[in-house]
């Protein structure tokens, strides 16, 4: 909390700083207290980014964006419907308005807990789509308060927009890295009350005059305090029953021994009998798993640490894995493992006598539990023979100039949260093209890189894994990349093994004594027969075996991709949806081969869709209502160039957010970094707009530059991506400062145009403007998972070259200046 008073308080002073002339006629707390609503905003859309991220599923985190901008488009809807709020004095309604704001933020949060929405429940319980709509309404209220607020000022206030913007955007840059403090020592619960306490300061900048205001908001302030020390049980949040946690805390004697928050993640570290982790585990071993605690971040992830003491015997089991496939081949010295986890593959390379183990680490919440609270537990696994790195592989991969006999991508996951098809819109740099391609550029000549995930019917991550390896090689200039791939399964699990020089006879004859001795099924290797495979774990034909091969013939491997009923081709950067396998065109055949149910439609790729037409018939409805108050309006235009700016920002953001989760390592880094850029960025072109407000001519660098990043940002960044993170910080700013300065001065211009020939519009503006948002928000994922994010960019190029359009039409009816 002493991090939110601190930021509130530096804007106030920042804001007193940039007063200048117009200080007596708007006052210093007009402009602070616009600045502190959208401080408080953004704050409330990263708590609630976070809690979906743990209470429902990664991917539902996109629907904050749409439920925010639904709220403001609301607010301007009602402003236009009830116009005579504009009759009442400006300051003391802010008050009200941001007051109203802060305790609907709470009450909010306390309503989305109780309502029983689960996604895991959508297919197949209709009520859900309800709960769902219910989850919008009332986590759209606090944004409605927000929005009408700033609909206020923008209305009554068009001759200042240009600086009330720059407050505005500045404001929502600072929250985006205010609120990320508040996890590690205040929690979720904590985070939402500093969003209450940090908009009750807003509505003191906005007015602290009058005893009845000020009777509350002394009230509220003083519950909030008491709520904070307190931390009663109502606020705890209430994680969906089908996660991976509460599913293992329903076991008998089943504990949480300790919970950590940070802005990446949450960390749960439980004992429970349900943790039991040897990810395909041959049927051969006939000795029991040693004692196993459960890591689960944001309640769904959930891995296990073993207990190891230092007897090698102990973890004998190792060599029962899939997963130790590559030791079977060679004696390697050299091991770099991504994203361990709990330890499992260190576990398994140590029982092999690897020598140098490094290990990459995007998320330091995890790497520093396993150092403090489990390190007796887990033997001192990360402090001996273990050189840990506090970064993703890639950017790693390209700062060092060693080169690894084994490269590891261990499965770190449980079944279930894999099966339920809820990764579908999680990106996944890992798990590309490009990605493969360094992995296999960073091996010796006899090096091996390794990947094992589950075994899942139908296959889908299993062929897209070989075709991932199969388009990596033909990119090196491979002829012949099935001669560098091998692959087997277990009953539960699926081992790939890419070599970077072609196997050889030995290699061949050692795949097939390792499979041979635990009862492992030959999926491919270099001149394997199809009588070869599907021998132990038997499925009806070796169709694993039968599918790889397709992939791998250049000459069957389009007419399979266009035939088969999901999407298996090899993703890239710029479309990283791994776990993304949805084809619009195979609903039908798809729904009719499993029997004519619904369960496997679960995954995010279908549900985006509904959510997509559901928050379009609701833009419309709001866009659509004030013309029943206030008829057809002469001119259109106006209409149509603040939904385009809405819709190509909201665009913009999202691609740039996902182009930089790559170069700065971590997604809570690109999130915080891109969006503090952006708003900042975007707030200094508002204020600088004024001066072009009769010169708009330089809004048509717009598009050009937008295309530009789209083709250009990518290779610039992989430049810098050995650089350290401060300074690839530093160099994400500067390549957002030209765009986000130019898009700043859309939305300003628009309004002290409008202000001119449509006054009353404005909050009509402001309505269409975070409609738009909404349906962008939604839209880009959309375009994303089809068509990837480069294709979303050179839409929102097309969307403000029309804004510029409209806007020119919006100009010929201004009065001349």
């Amino acid at each position: 909390m002493v991090s939110s008073s601190a930021t509130s308080l530096s804007f106030v002073l920042f804001v007193a700083a940039m007063d200048g002339k117009e200080k007596q006629s708007q006052g210093v707390g007009l402009f602070a207290g616009v600045g502190l609503i959208s401080l408080s905003i953004l704050m409330l859309q990263v708590c609630l980014t976070r809690l979906f991220s743990v209470a429902l599923w990664h991917h539902f985190a996109f629907m904050v964006v749409s439920i925010a901008f639904l709220g403001y488009g609301a607010s301007g809807t009602f402003l236009m419907m009830v116009p005579r709020i504009n009759n009442l004095s400006l300051r003391p309604t802010l008050a009200w308005l941001a007051l109203a704001f802060s305790m609907a933020t709470l009450a909010a949060y306390w309503g989305s807990n109780i309502i029983p929405f689960d996604p895991a429940r959508i297919i197949w319980d209709r009520y859900q789509w309800v709960y769902l709509l219910g989850y919008y309404g009332v986590l759209a209220i606090p944004f409605f308060f927000a929005g009408l607020s700033l609909s206020l000022v923008y209305t009554r206030k068009a001759d200042a927009v240009n600086r009330l913007y720059a407050c505005d955007l500045v404001g929502a840059g600072l929250g985006c890295v205010t609120i990320f403090s508040m996890y590690a020592f205040a929690g979720a619960a904590g985070a939402v009350l500093a969003v209450c306490l940090t908009a009750a300061f807003a509505s003191l900048a906005f007015s602290a005059n009058g005893w009845k205001v000020n009777l509350v908001r002394g009230a509220w302030m003083v519950v909030l305090c008491t709520l904070i020390i307190t931390k009663p049980e109502f606020l705890t949040l209430n994680i969906s029953p089908y996660k991976a946690l509460n599913i293992a805390l329903r076991y008998p004697d089943a504990r949480t021994l300790e919970t950590r928050w940070h802005p990446a993640a949450r960390l749960d570290v439980i004992e429970s009998k349900a943790v039991r982790f040897a990810p395909g585990l041959s049927l051969e071993f006939q000795g029991s798993l040693p004692e196993q605690m459960g890591l689960c971040l944001d309640g769904g992830h959930l891995n296990a640490v073993t207990r190891f003491n230092g007897n090698m015997d102990d973890i004998a089991f190792t060599a029962f894995l899939p997963a130790s496939l590559p030791y079977a081949l060679g004696e390697p010295d050299n091991v770099l493992i991504m994203e361990p986890m709990g330890g499992l593959d260190i576990l398994t390379a140590r029982y092999h006598g690897a020598k140098n183990i490094v290990t990459t680490h995007g998320n330091p919440l995890v790497l520093h539990v396993m150092q403090t609270v489990l390190k007796d537990f887990s033997g001192k696994l990360y402090q001996t023979h273990v050189t840990p790195v506090g970064e993703q592989a890639r950017s790693f991969l390209l700062r060092t100039s060693k080169h690894f006999d084994v490269i590891q991508l261990p499965l770190t996951d449980s079944l279930g949260a894999i099966s339920s098809g809820l990764y579908g819109l999680s990106e996944d740099y890992t798990l590309t093209v490009e990605a493969f391609k360094a992995y296999i550029n960073a091996l010796t000549p006899e090096g091996l890189l390794a990947v094992t995930r589950y075994l899942l019917p139908p296959p889908r991550y299993e062929i897209r894994l070989v075709a991932l390896a199969c388009a990596a090689l033909e990119a090196m200039g491979i002829e012949h990349p099935e001669r560098h791939i091998g692959a087997i399964r277990s009953w539960g699990a699926f081992t790939l093994v890419v070599k970077r020089n072609p196997f050889e006879s030995r290699d061949i004859e050692r795949i097939k004594d390792f499979c041979r001795r635990l009862h492992f099924d030959l999926v491919h290797y270099p001149n394997m027969s199809r009588a070869e495979a599907n021998q132990y774990n038997r499925f009806p034909g070796p169709l694993y075996h039968d599918m790889i091969q397709k992939v791998l013939n250049a000459a069957d491997r389009d007419t399979f991709y266009k035939a088969y009923m999901f999407d298996v081709r090899p993703v890239t950067d710029n479309r990283p949806f791994f776990y993304h396998n949805f084809r619009m065109d195979k609903v039908v055949p798809l729904f009719r081969a499993v029997g004519n149910k619904w369960q496997l439609f679960l995954e995010g790729g279908y549900l985006v869709h509904l959510i997509f037409l559901q928050s379009l018939v609701i833009s419309l409805v709001l866009i659509t209502l004030p013309l029943k108050k206030t008829g057809r309006p002469a001119s259109s235009w106006f209409l149509a160039y603040f939904g385009l700016i809405g819709l190509g920002f909201m665009l913009v953001e999202i691609c740039l957010i996902q182009r930089f989760i790559l170069f700065l390592a971590r997604p809570v880094y690109a999130f915080s970094v891109v969006l503090f850029s952006v708003l900042v960025a975007s707030g200094l072109g508002s204020y600088y707009s004024k001066y072009r407000s009769n010169r708009p001519r330089c809004l048509i660098l717009v598009p050009v530059l937008i295309v530009a990043y789209a083709f250009a940002l990518g290779r610039l960044l992989m430049v810098a991506m050995g650089w350290p993170l401060w300074l690839r910080s530093g160099l994400a700013f500067v390549a957002i400062l030209p765009l986000g300065f130019m898009l700043g001065m859309f939305f300003p211009m628009g309004i002290r145009t409008l202000s001119l020939v449509f006054e009353r519009g404005i909050p009509w503006a402001w309505a269409v403007n975070g409609c738009a948002s909404v349906v962008g928000s939604v839209f880009a994922v959309v375009v994303a998972l089809a068509y990837g994010f480069r294709s979303v960019l050179c839409l929102a190029a097309l969307a403000y070259s029309l804004a510029l359009v409209a806007l020119s039409q919006m100009m010929r009816y201004r009065p001349r200046e």
